[in-house]
């Protein structure tokens, strides 16, 4: 068992191990590190979460580094069947294993020089458990361990409690905090410009390219849930909004992008979760003006299934379950096209007159 190989292993001494409970929403994440370089990089994924009173379950996950000298304890078993392999945007590998006799999931990761040493992390989703393995931390990109190896072992813990994670947008009505909108779109829609704007028109926030969805039972509505309290920026969506001119002094990576709590884009704008009322699709069109177009039942599910799980393929016994969290949106929210003229600012004024339709 998972958690038995923790205990047996030689590295894992009592002395050298913190515990530090973290919270992501309604469940308890109760971490376990043997270096503290590591509890920071976990702090800072999930130290904005607030404590909960009433926690709807729990998870434990192990960070651990491994002596350079020593393979790491839990390897890839022999018996294994791959899921799936993806290139990151740092140009690292990850590969998705399952155990064919364990069932346990791996994520494996190649080293890539500059970014990041290899990593394995170990997942055992029935249990809540998981175990992330590392060489000295020094070897990695502090940024790259939090965005790319624990976010994504962290959504695997918490996926038997319904969350789902969504590549979207979503922000909340600046006067009422029971009306929030997913705003929909591949990469170039213009999803970040027009969260960002509705940020400073006073919208809430919960992220621009990354949330959680998931079927509140209680109020029989989806909910979007914040994932990290950051946004990612790019000279282009600056160049629109005056406001965030201070964002130029920022560093800025190989894509372009500035990353920025969403505190600083204005106080106040960092939203946890809300209830989805409006679905939003924008693309980027030439012109003078934008426009809204209201999309049948029929067209929005379509658009939710074209960018939400037609690009998943790690994990395809899950589609069924994403494609019912789909169709319940479907009848919950209404979906519109929002055609954005380049270069405009009138986005976050024609997404705000959604919310009062």
């Amino acid at each position: 068992m998972l958690d038995q190989t923790f205990c047996a292993s030689s590295i894992h001494r009592p002395e050298h191990v913190l515990h530090t409970d973290f919270f992501f929403h309604d469940i308890r994440i109760s971490c376990q590190v043997n270096h503290p370089a590591l509890l920071k990089v976990v702090a800072a994924l999930l130290g904005s979460h607030p404590v909960c009173d009433l926690p709807r379950g729990k998870a434990d996950y192990h960070i651990y580094c491994a002596d350079e000298k020593t393979p790491f304890p839990v390897p890839l078993p022999l018996a294994r069947a791959r899921m799936g392999k993806t290139q990151l945007l740092t140009g690292t590998y990850l590969q998705y294993y399952r155990g064919t006799e364990d069932h346990h999931e791996y994520q494996s990761y190649t080293a890539q020089p500059g970014v990041n040493a290899a990593a394995l992390s170990v997942i055992d989703a029935a249990r809540h458990l998981a175990l992330t393995q590392l060489e000295a931390p020094e070897h990695y990109n502090p940024a790259f361990l939090y965005r790319y190896v624990l976010l994504l072992a962290l959504g695997r813990l918490v996926h038997p409690y319904g969350f789902e994670p969504c590549h979207a947008a979503a922000i909340r009505a600046p006067w009422d905090q029971q009306q929030g909108a997913l705003i929909v779109g591949s990469s170039g829609s213009g999803k970040t410009t027009l969260s960002l704007g509705c940020a400073l028109a006073g919208c809430g926030l919960l992220g621009d390219d990354l949330v959680m969805l998931r079927y509140d039972q209680v109020a029989a509505t989806i909910k979007a849930y914040s994932i990290m309290p950051e946004i990612a920026i790019r000279s282009g969506s600056l160049a629109l909004w005056e406001e965030l001119s201070f964002l130029q002094a920022y560093p800025v990576d190989a894509r372009d992008k500035r990353y920025c709590p969403i505190e600083q884009i204005r106080p106040g704008a960092a939203c946890p979760q809300v209830p989805l009322r409006v679905l939003i699709f924008p693309q980027l069109i030439t012109g003078t003006q934008s426009t809204v177009i209201e999309l049948s039942k029929a067209q929005t599910l379509q658009a939710l299934i074209e960018e939400c799980v037609s690009k998943r393929s790690v994990y395809p016994e899950e589609y069924q379950q994403l494609f019912s969290l789909l169709s319940i949106l479907t009848e919950q929210a209404p979906g519109y096209r929002l055609n954005i003229a380049r270069g405009s600012t009138d986005g976050p004024e024609l997404v705000c007159s959604l919310f009062k339709r």
